[in-house]
């Protein structure tokens, strides 16, 4: 029963890396940073309680 245990239906979370800002806006992004890459671990996930 998904009501008891919420993990069992599919979800996403989306984790990016930002870039610009608000000075990248003004004077634009410099490209010799590029590539860049994010290595993630693990994701915890908590229940907001109210």
């Amino acid at each position: 029963d998904f009501r008891v245990w919420p993990f069992d239906q599919k979800f996403y979370l989306i984790l990016n890396i930002a870039i610009g800002g608000n000075w990248g806006g003004l004077k634009g992004v410099d490209n010799s940073i590029f590539p860049q890459r994010m290595e993630i671990d693990y994701v915890r996930v908590y229940k907001l309680v109210r």
